[in-house]
């Protein structure tokens, strides 16, 4: 999703006489801030004639407004790429208007008064080059459906209508559609009314939301559906899915009414729109959560019945969903508050997984978060959340593990008391981050200026160093905590509480500790020494943590914790360690009997890291592997098999073969990969069986192709020079390019291909990244050809191949 900020409405000097202009759209990079208004949006309405043949629209719309200064006498809107016929005030009364191609500039015929209410039409037609997106069947893809969807985060619907495209303000809206006759619309609010013309071949679908909302969420999709309805209460449900596939569609829908009666009691809020619909839209990015109407990728949605054992959809939908409260019922005033919409929907999936799954799946999922809040300051450096341009990780899973850790310090009855005054407090208006901090206060007295200060204002993380003593005489376990991260004016020593938990022979006893400086000792009575010293009981916290223990100890925390993260640290910690082949029975054993899933899958991972010093300890890492290939859970049996490719023997290729017949894709498709190194001098009529193997989205036979070119890298090249075209699906397609990239060096029908491939609307940007691996001095030109054009959306990955292929050839080709 490209990011575009349009900065419209911008007083300018000339304020007091009510003169507004536009400006550029700038990027996110050059400016966050809200721009300031001189009038408020009371209502859209909407009038579409929609052409999916030529991809343009008629339209109209007519936009209530009041102005916020006191002689009114003109004002801009932003209208991407428009031809505008003509403006009018109260219905008949036409006004002079300056459009550029970004915007509208609308003048009025006298000078209004903030006590004033403006009634303003635009007509006017356009060709969205975004904003509105339109898809056909071609001769490449002839299967392909007639549709359209709209996507308006950030600032993208002004190219489909002419608005206010900011979100610090919110209007009703009304999106009245004329479509083919085969056509169902979607948008927000309610379905007024439908009409048919027969004579002209067309349907006009009239939605209307009354309740204000943000511009950026007014939506409209449609195509060939057949739509399924369904309840949550009193609240309508729709499921708009594709007429030759309603089972799988229902099914993977089917969790929506239980999340919604989750998500109502958790927020205190009743779900506050009229309806709630879910649409699927081809070559969606992933789900966009337009006020009660949620656009949703069809290749991440549904699934079938195989391809479901290997996982679902409920995390995306959940997200999605919990965007209706956060993002769209309480909205960012800016894009710097962005976390505020993208964090709370990020952190109210896992909870939906806690309330259905269990706190197992839950705690593993926002393991997974912290994971990504780290390695985002490793990887692209650290930056606050509240920001210019934060980056994704620090609004997704950063921001959320935020908020767990805000769970952890007010505890969950304060927790939940802050959660739903603040969204009672702000309902159908926009927010920034101080509104959340004060709506903490005043639900639960405590003032955290210092935590939204630290992990939301500030930036970084702690890197905890932790040591341990314990003394007999004493009976004391001394716990020694220092921060030992880098301190700046970015980062500086964290304050937070942290359980401890310490067990001996007697039991484990939980300690809750405050830190609040770079070096603090904790004192904790135990009568034995320590078998177990876990710091943050929980992993509640983000951070970094080293805490060296013995073999000893790490072998009986990976068996005997009771928190699954300790167990799975635990594991990490004894295969970074040492002669590490002398826990192989710890890894067999978890691998095998853990209860937690992913535990075992961990166990699974780590264990092919390890080195075993002997044959009988190689093979008792190969025994608790084939055991491990016949777990319930497909993760873990495609995790062993994958681990199997490394040994060799008749039972392993046995296994291996055996695993061509599981009921999951992804278990198949890593017994070919395994195939192709256990086995590799055997393995490629049996992988070549499966290079048609018909599976959801082409899983099996991708992976055949990938594992064909581990033994037959000329016949795989072959294939995959095919199988990159247009026309083969999109998985399929970056699978072949992969191949292209690894074993295309030097190869004329490759560079020719990807030459060509400059010119593919959808991977023209994988054509430039790969041409700068395997390309030469040859395909420059086309590379420069592609770098000079700026409206190239592979301009920038063209001239990263050029540099890429120069300094290649500066150091001799390597």
């Amino acid at each position: 999703m490209t990011i575009h900020r349009i900065f419209v409405g911008l007083c300018s000097l000339f304020c007091l006489t009510g003169l507004l202009f536009a400006q550029e759209p700038l990027s996110f990079k050059e400016h966050g801030e809200a721009p300031s208004r001189g009038f408020d949006v009371l209502h859209y309405a909407i009038t579409l004639k929609i052409d999916e043949v030529a991809r343009s629209i008629d339209g109209s719309v007519a936009i209530r407004l009041v102005p916020f200064l006191p002689s009114f006498q003109s004002f801009t809107l932003s209208a991407g790429d428009m031809k505008i016929r003509r403006v009018a005030i109260g219905g008949s009364h036409e006004l002079r208007f300056d459009t550029t191609h970004y915007a509208v500039t609308i003048h009025l015929d006298k000078a209004y008064s903030l006590k004033d209410t403006l009634n303003v039409t635009i007509d006017y037609s356009c060709t969205p080059k975004q904003g509105l997106n339109f898809y056909a069947p071609d001769s490449g893809y002839p299967a392909k459906r007639w549709q359209f969807w709209s996507q308006g985060e950030d600032t993208t619907n002004h190219y489909w209508f002419p608005c206010y495209d900011f979100p610090n303000d919110k209007a009703t809206s009304e999106v009245t559609a004329t479509v083919n006759k085969k056509f169902s619309v979607l948008s927000n609010g309610k379905l007024v009314s439908v009409k048919e013309d027969k004579a002209a071949g067309t349907k006009t679908f009239h939605w209307s939301q009354s309740k204000p909302h943000a511009s950026y969420l007014i939506m409209v999709a449609g195509g060939e559906y057949t739509i399924l309805k369904d309840k949550a209460g009193a609240t309508p449900l729709e499921y708009y899915v594709y007429p030759d596939d309603t089972l799988n569609g229902r099914i993977s829908f089917s969790e929506t009414p239980k999340m919604i009666n989750f998500f109502n009691e958790v927020t205190g809020v009743t779900f506050p729109w009229e309806k709630y619909g879910q649409i699927l839209c081809q070559d969606h990015f992933g789900g966009m959560e337009n006020t009660s109407a949620t656009t949703l990728a069809d290749v991440a949605t549904v699934s079938d019945e195989r391809s479901r054992l290997d996982g679902n959809s409920v995390s995306l939908l959940a997200h999605e969903l919990a965007h209706q409260w956060w993002g769209d019922l309480l909205t960012c005033r800016d894009f710097r508050h962005m976390w505020l919409n993208e964090s709370f929907a990020s952190y109210f999936d896992p909870l939906y997984f806690e309330h259905s799954k269990g706190r197992d799946e839950f705690d593993f999922q926002m393991y997974g978060a912290q994971n990504s809040g780290i390695n985002v300051d490793t990887v692209r450096g650290r930056k606050p959340i509240v920001s210019v341009e934060s980056y994704g990780e620090n609004i997704y899973p950063r921001g959320a593990s935020v908020l767990h850790m805000l769970r952890f310090v007010l505890g969950d009855d304060m927790f939940w008391q802050a959660i739903r005054h603040y969204a009672a407090k702000y309902k159908y208006q926009y927010v920034e981050t101080n509104d959340l901090v004060r709506a903490i206060e005043e639900a639960t007295g405590q003032n955290l200026y210092w935590f939204f200060d630290q992990w939301v204002y500030k930036a970084g993380h702690p890197v905890f160093r932790v040591t341990d003593s314990w003394s007999d005489s004493s009976k004391m376990l001394s716990l020694r905590v220092e921060q030992t991260q880098k301190q700046d004016s970015l980062t500086g020593i964290f304050r937070t509480p942290v359980n401890i938990e310490v067990t001996t022979a007697s039991g484990p006893a939980l300690y809750r500790v405050n830190i609040a400086s770079g070096d603090t000792t904790f004192q904790f009575p135990a009568a034995q020494r320590p078998l177990l010293t876990i710091f943050d009981k929980g992993n509640w916290l983000l951070k970094e943590v080293v805490f060296k223990k013995s073999r000893t100890d790490l072998e009986y925390q990976a068996l005997h914790a009771d928190h699954l993260i300790a167990r799975l640290r635990a594991l990490q910690a004894l295969q970074a360690m040492e002669n590490n082949d002398e826990s192989i029975p710890v890894f067999a054993d978890r691998m095998v009997n853990d209860p937690f899933w992913a535990v075992r899958q961990e166990a699974v991972n780590q264990s092919g890291k390890i080195k075993p010093s002997t044959d009988a300890k190689r093979e008792a890492l190969k025994q608790a592997l084939m055991s491990a290939a016949h777990d319930k859970r497909s993760e873990i049996r495609s995790a062993a098999v994958a681990q199997l490719g490394s040994y060799h023997g008749s039972d392993v290729v046995t296994l291996l073969n055996g695993a061509l017949q599981d009921s999951s894709y992804n278990v198949m498709s890593s017994a070919l990969r395994a195939l192709a190194k256990s086995d590799s001098s055997n393995a490629a009529p049996v992988i070549s069986r499966y290079l048609d193997y018909p599976s959801f989205r082409n899983r099996v036979s991708n992976a055949a192709l990938s594992a064909l070119s581990i033994v037959d890298s000329a016949k795989a090249l072959t294939i995959a020079l095919d199988r990159a075209k247009y026309g083969q699906l999109t998985s399929t397609r970056f699978t072949a390019f992969g191949i292209l990239s690894k074993y295309g060096k030097g190869k004329p029908a490759v560079l020719s291909f990807l030459t060509s491939a400059l010119k593919d609307r959808d991977f023209r940007n994988s054509a430039a990244r790969t041409l700068g691996t395997v390309g030469d001095d040859s395909v420059i030109p086309a590379l420069e050809s592609v770098a000079s054009d700026s409206t190239n959306s592979a301009s920038a990955t063209a001239r990263a191949s050029i540099e890429k292929l120069k300094k290649s050839k500066e150091n001799g080709g390597k």
